[in-house]
């Protein structure tokens, strides 16, 4: 669902009675951390009050071996988004699904760009689907060099650049892992800050943005929250259980495929 974000949330009063959501997709960095990507407290707690009572997956453009450690630490209970979608981990332990990318265009832009910048590339041992480096140069200098990549798509999140398959995205991944579930990705609300969440609002049923968020970001989402980083979390949590709008199940329990 798409909407003017300049509404007031309870001019969607009418949407809201009549919707209860069965999930929530979540971004990492930004979202549920502060500024300095320290694991934010309050995100934290909210996490811990539906943790196991409601599917709660993180989708994130950083390593599966971080959001997987993320994973663990905020008690989601659920599969997993890595790589911007990239990666999808059904359970906690099993083989992760690859979405298979472009990689030899890739390692081409990349060597491209590599003659022109200094980049500071990320270590390429945990990431298998697409290539992200440090924002040391602006996106304005980088992207003439990639017009001729047709199947590449260029990244600009809120910590780093991300150079990926263009048929890769949280979205599509939201959906994938949505079926898995036996769900549909409208059953999921989303909240997110950067760029690379835009999809993933597409993709879901309502999409919060953190005040944090760039501009662009939120006039895609449904909703600007108040608070920024993890509080901004916090505070779309409180909102959904305030007014019913998620459904928790009594007992805690796990919800991997």
């Amino acid at each position: 669902m798409t909407a003017a974000n300049t509404t007031s949330i309870s001019e969607y009063g009418f949407f809201f009675f009549m919707a209860r959501f069965s999930g929530i997709v979540t971004d990492i960095d930004g979202t549920v951390t502060h500024d300095d990507r320290r694991l934010s407290v309050e995100a934290l707690k909210a996490a811990h009050t539906i943790s196991g009572r409601i599917p709660v997956v993180l989708a994130s453009g950083n390593t599966l071996c971080f959001t997987r450690a993320i994973s663990k630490m905020m008690g989601t209970r659920s599969p997993l988004i890595a790589e911007n979608g990239g990666l999808l981990l059904p359970s906690y332990d099993a083989d992760p699904i690859r979405i298979e990318p472009c990689m030899d265009e890739l390692n081409a832009a990349l060597a491209l760009l590599l003659e022109h910048f200094d980049l500071t590339v990320f270590d390429s041992r945990d990431r298998v689907t697409d290539i992200s480096f440090a924002k040391t140069v602006s996106k304005e200098d980088i992207l003439p060099y990639l017009t001729d990549f047709q199947n590449i798509h260029f990244v600009d999140a809120e910590f780093a650049y991300h150079l990926t398959d263009k048929n890769i995205c949280k979205g599509d991944a939201l959906q994938r892992t949505a079926k898995m579930m036996s769900m549909k990705a409208g059953d999921f609300v989303a909240v997110g800050d950067s760029n690379n969440d835009i999809d993933l609002f597409h993709a879901s049923g309502f999409s919060f943005a953190v005040a944090n968020a760039t501009d662009t970001v939120k006039k895609e989402a449904d909703y600007v929250l108040q608070k920024s980083f993890g509080d901004g979390f916090a505070e779309m949590i409180d909102y959904l259980l305030q007014n019913d709008l998620i459904e928790l199940e009594d007992e805690r329990r796990d919800y991997y495929v």
